[in-house]
């Protein structure tokens, strides 16, 4: 197995970072029905979590030093690439890296393994957007 870069661990760890920092907002994910919202709060730990973990997946095989110290990059590029976000709803953005995410898998830029936590993390995330991108 090739061995990555610091560089690509943090191009891997990107899009899921970004997304798990999204689904953290507020009201970024509002059920349509009042009564489904214990239901929805499963549903949006249970795609954070899967978030969560690939976001940390390409650090796995590293020392907690060196692991800590791509976590602490990974951060700054967030908040280097998110400053004019707080400008924009979250489900805006959501919907870009969702499409931006789809194009690459489309692509075949990015390659999703059947199961992985991304995989899990993108077939919960995939109805939550076609939701609000088809027309009601």
């Amino acid at each position: 197995m090739p061995v990555l870069t610091d560089r690509q661990r943090i191009e891997l760890a990107l899009p899921a970072y970004f997304l798990y920092a999204l689904t953290g907002a507020p009201d970024v994910f509002v059920p349509a029905d009042p009564d489904l919202a214990a239901r929805a709060e499963e549903d949006i730990a249970e795609l954070r979590g899967n978030l969560r973990t690939a976001c940390l997946e390409p650090f796995a095989d590293l020392t907690p030093a060196k692991r800590q110290a791509l976590i602490r990059r990974l951060e700054r590029v967030k908040r280097q690439t998110t400053t004019d976000w707080h400008e924009r709803p979250a489900i805006d953005l959501m919907l870009m890296l969702w499409c931006f995410l789809q194009d690459l898998t489309d692509r075949e830029v990015l390659i999703l393994w059947e199961g992985s936590a991304m995989d899990r993390a993108m077939k919960r995330l995939m109805p939550m957007c076609k939701h609000v991108i088809s027309p009601h």
